[in-house]
C-alpha cells in the first residue's frame, strides 16, 4: 500500500522542531491568534515552529491547495462527516442498552463509509498540486479498494439489510403490549407518513447532512426490542458479533489525517474572516538563512478582532532589510504603534515558521532557528534596581544563545536605567546581535542606537504633521526626528501639557 504519513510532518516525526519559548508566545500575543485558529485543538503544532525550510514549504503546499474553493469544500465535508461519526460513537459508548449501543455503532460505520467514499470520489475530480494532499489522495484510493475498508463496507451492509428485514406487530391490550411476528398486516407508520407527506419540506441540499436520527430509548421501547430479539434472534446476534469485531473501525491513518486537517481548515477560516474586512494574508517566501527580508501591507493579527469590534481601521506597515542590514531600531512618541510593529515583526516570522499564511500582502522571511523576545512589563518598571537586574539577566541569556539564524525582538529594553547607561548597554546589545548575523527589532526611546552603523536601519513611528499629538501608527523608514526622548522623559516625570494643566487646575 502507498505510504502516507502526515500532512503536518513530511517524515511523520516532528524531530526538526523545538518548543517555542513561552515568553516569546506571550510577548508577541500569539495566543490570541491561536485562539482564532483553533488553539485548543492544535496546541502541539502551534507551539512547535519548524526549522526545516522544506517542511515549511510542504505545509504551504497544503494551504495553497486548500485555498481552492472546491478543494476546501470537499475536505470540510469530510471533517463534518468524521465529526458526526465520532458523535455517534460517543453516544454509543454512553448508552446502557447493548443493542441500542451496537446500532449506534452501526450507524457510525455507515456515516464513516459514506464520508470516505464521498471524499474519494471528490478527489478524483479536483486539482491537487502539493505533495501532501496528492500522497493522501493516492493512499485513500488504495484504502478504499483494499480489504479492510471493503470488508467493513460489505459487513455493514449485510448486517443493516438483516435488521431492515425484521418485521413485527405490536398489540396494545389495556396496559399490556403483545409482540408478535408480522403476517401481512397494514403498516400504520406508512399510512401516517403518507398522510402527512404533503406537509413535508422538499429536500434541501444545504441542510446539515449528518445528524442524530433518534434519542435514547425509553423503558417500553427497550422491552419491545427485547421481545423482538427473543422471537427473531438471528439479526440481533449478527449485530452483536459485528459490533464486537469492528469496535475500532476508524483506520488510524485516516483518523490522524482528519485531526491534522483541522489545523489547516481552522486557520483558513480565520483568514477568510479577516478577508471580509479587506485584510490580506499571503504565503511568504521562506529562505534558509538571511537572503534579504521584507513585508508589505503587514499588520498585527492579534489586534484585529478588537479593532474591528471598535470599528477602527487596521493600519498596515512595510519593512525591508537587505545587504548588510540586520536590525531595525524603532523610535518615536509613546502610543505611536512601536510595540505593535515589534509584535507584528516577530509574529510574521513565527507564523511563517509554522508554514502558515502571514498577515501581509507580500513577504520574504528567513526561517529562524529561534525567536527571542524581551518586553518590559509593568511589574519590571516598578522596581528600578530589580527590574534592571532581571533585564540584564534576560538579555545575557539571549546573547548567549543567538546564532546567525536567530530573530530577536526587544521592546523598551533597558528603560529602567539612566539614559547614559541605557545607551551604552543598548549599543553593546545591538552590536553583539549584528556581529552574530541575527535579525532584530529594537523598540527604544534612545535615538542614538539608530545610528550605530550600516547594519542598523532607523524607523520612526509617525505623527500627523499638522498635530504632533495625533499618531498615525505608521512606522516609516527614516532618521529619528529628535522628539522621542523628550516625550518619554516628559511623560515619565509628569511634565506633559495635560499633566501640568491637570495639576494647575
Amino acid at each position: 500500500m502507498k505510504r502516507f504519513v502526515s500532512i503536518l510532518w513530511d517524515s511523520g516525526n516532528p524531530s526538526d522542531t523545538a518548543s517555542a519559548p513561552s515568553d516569546s508566545i506571550i510577548d508577541l500575543n500569539l495566543e490570541q491568534v491561536f485562539v482564532l485558529a483553533g488553539a485548543t485543538k492544535h496546541k502541539a503544532a502551534h507551539h512547535r515552529p519548524l526549522r526545516d525550510v522544506s517542511l515549511v514549504r510542504y505545509r504551504q503546499q497544503v494551504f495553497n491547495d486548500l485555498q481552492d474553493e472546491a478543494v476546501s469544500r470537499a475536505f470540510e465535508t469530510f471533517v463534518a462527516g468524521m465529526s458526526s461519526v465520532r458523535q455517534h460513537l460517543e453516544r454509543a459508548r454512553k448508552l446502557t442498552n447493548p443493542r441500542q449501543s451496537d446500532r449506534w455503532q452501526l450507524d457510525a460505520e455507515t456515516l464513516y463509509c459514506r464520508t470516505v467514499l464521498d471524499l474519494h470520489a471528490a478527489l478524483r475530480e479536483l486539482p491537487l498540486s502539493g505533495e501532501g494532499l496528492r500522497q493522501w489522495r493516492d493512499w485513500l484510493a488504495e484504502y478504499v479498494d483494499g480489504p479492510n475498508f471493503g470488508g467493513l463496507l460489505a459487513d455493514e451492509a449485510h448486517v443493516r439489510a438483516a435488521l431492515d428485514e425484521v418485521r413485527y406487530t405490536v398489540h396494545v391490550n389495556g396496559r399490556h403490549l403483545v409482540i408478535d411476528r408480522y403476517a401481512g398486516q397494514s403498516d400504520y407508520s406508512d399510512v401516517i407518513a403518507a398522510a402527512f407527506a404533503r406537509f413535508g419540506v422538499d429536500d434541501d441540499a444545504d441542510r446539515q447532512r449528518f445528524f442524530d436520527p433518534w434519542p435514547d430509548m425509553n423503558v417500553v421501547e427497550e422491552q419491545v426490542i427485547a421481545l423482538v430479539a427473543d422471537q427473531q434472534p438471528g439479526p440481533f446476534q449478527q449485530l452483536e458479533g459485528h459490533a464486537r469485531h469492528y469496535r475500532e473501525f476508524i483506520d488510524p491513518v485516516l483518523g490522524r489525517f482528519d485531526a491534522e486537517l483541522h489545523f489547516y481548515l481552522d486557520y483558513l477560516w480565520m483568514v477568510r474572516e479577516f478577508d471580509k474586512h479587506g485584510l490580506a494574508f499571503c504565503l511568504p517566501e521562506v529562505t534558509e538563512g538571511f537572503a534579504g527580508m521584507y513585508a508589505e501591507g503587514a499588520y498585527d493579527a492579534a489586534l484585529v478582532p478588537k479593532l474591528i469590534k471598535s470599528k477602527v481601521s487596521v493600519v498596515r506597515n512595510d519593512f525591508r532589510l537587505e545587504g548588510a542590514e540586520r536590525a531595525i531600531v524603532v523610535t518615536g512618541p509613546n502610543q505611536g504603534g512601536k510595540s505593535t510593529f515589534a509584535r507584528m515583526f516577530g509574529g510574521l516570522a513565527y507564523l511563517a515558521a509554522l508554514g502558515c499564511p502571514v498577515p501581509a500582502t507580500r513577504a520574504r522571511l528567513p526561517l529562524p532557528d529561534n525567536i527571542f523576545t524581551h518586553f518590559v512589563r509593568e511589574d519590571d518598571i516598578s522596581d528600578a534596581e530589580g527590574g534592571l537586574a532581571r533585564e540584564l539577566a534576560r538579555l545575557h541569556d539571549i546573547l548567549a544563545d543567538i546564532t546567525a539564524s536567530s530573530l530577536v525582538v526587544l521592546n523598551e529594553s533597558l528603560s529602567t536605567t539612566t539614559v547614559s547607561d541605557a545607551t551604552r548597554l543598548g549599543g553593546e546589545v545591538l552590536r553583539r546581535i549584528v556581529e552574530r548575523g541575527a535579525v532584530a527589532v529594537y523598540v527604544t526611546f534612545l535615538e542614538e542606537l539608530a545610528e550605530l552603523g550600516p547594519e542598523v536601519v532607523s524607523m520612526v513611528a509617525g505623527v500627523d504633521s499638522a498635530d504632533d499629538a495625533i499618531r498615525t501608527f505608521r512606522v516609516e523608514r527614516r532618521l529619528p526626528d529628535g522628539l522621542a526622548h523628550a516625550a518619554v522623559v516628559a511623560e515619565r516625570h509628569g511634565l506633559t501639557y495635560d499633566a501640568i494643566r491637570a495639576r494647575v487646575r
